[in-house]
């Protein structure tokens, strides 16, 4: 009898999951999520998981109470569940209690050091707390225990380390793995400005044309930075570049007001660079 009951509650374990992910798919709101969360807690009150999701959705409207009852019930229903020192951290959090999370995540750290989960609230924390080292070295854990990291991710790390250089050279070692991601190539060639490298500036704005679905652009500001740089012919030759790509696009595309007005502005641009 024993392995029955508990066959049919993970059973409807696994259905509640399948209905939380629909819904949550279906309604992106945390408002509908807490009112599908709440008709499942009804149906399954000592669901851990349910109410820990739904303190979740709380945390996102500023509803602390609701939230704090939500990981205390959790935490009553089961005691050992390993997502709620992340409930904790993340409440503290919210309410702009840096400290506190990090007290939160200790012991769950101690004996899950590689959780990125755990590992990215701890480094948010310690960011907030002005343990900028720290919070460094708690993002490095979670992206290199990561299978695909999110690019926003590693922006998010990459913004707390001040060097330009160290911080361009991550940038690198996040596109060797993630891939030529615009936002981490846009980051990069701010960076490669900043540290005087035009050449590599312009090889990174190539590169981002070449996969752009309007390369006018980047050939318009590779031209920018070459006049800025006095290099003028080269200069022209960016922004005829940037008017071949226009000439490339759809007619109805090519022929909007917007697109008009870069084609004048390229025209005089080209025109005043001799």
């Amino acid at each position: 009898m024993y392995r029955i009951r508990d066959l049919h509650r993970w059973l409807f374990t696994a259905a509640a999951w399948l209905l939380i992910s629909h819904k949550l798919v279906a309604h992106p709101g945390t408002d509908v999520a807490i009112i599908d969360l709440t008709a499942l807690i009804s149906s399954a009150p000592k669901s851990a998981e349910l109410r820990l999701r739904r303190a979740t959705c709380y945390l996102e409207h500023q509803r602390w109470s609701e939230a704090a009852s939500d990981i205390d019930q959790a935490a009553r229903l089961s005691p050992d569940h390993p997502g709620l020192a992340l409930a904790w951290a993340e409440y503290f959090l919210a309410r702009d209690e840096p400290v506190a999370s990090i007290n939160a995540l200790a012991s769950h750290l101690i004996s899950h050091p590689s959780d990125p989960a755990a590992r990215i609230l701890s480094a948010r924390a310690r960011s907030l707390s002005g343990d900028n080292i720290g919070a460094q070295n708690d993002f490095q854990i979670a992206l290199r225990h990561l299978p695909e990291p999110k690019p926003e991710l590693w922006l998010e790390a990459n913004a707390l380390i001040t060097e330009p250089a160290t911080a361009l050279a991550d940038l690198e070692t996040g596109l060797t793995r993630l891939g030529p991601v615009p936002a981490l190539e846009e980051r990069a060639l701010k960076l490669e400005l900043q540290l005087g490298r035009i050449d590599f500036a312009l090889q990174r704005l190539m590169r981002l044309a070449a996969h752009a679905e309007r390369p006018e652009i980047f050939h318009r500001r590779r031209g920018d930075i070459l006049m800025q740089a006095n290099r003028i012919n080269e200069a022209r030759r960016s922004y005829a570049d940037a008017l071949a790509a226009i000439d490339r696009l759809p007619d109805w595309l090519r022929s909007g007001a917007p697109t008009q007005q870069l084609i004048t502005q390229l025209t005089a641009l080209a025109t005043s660079a001799l």
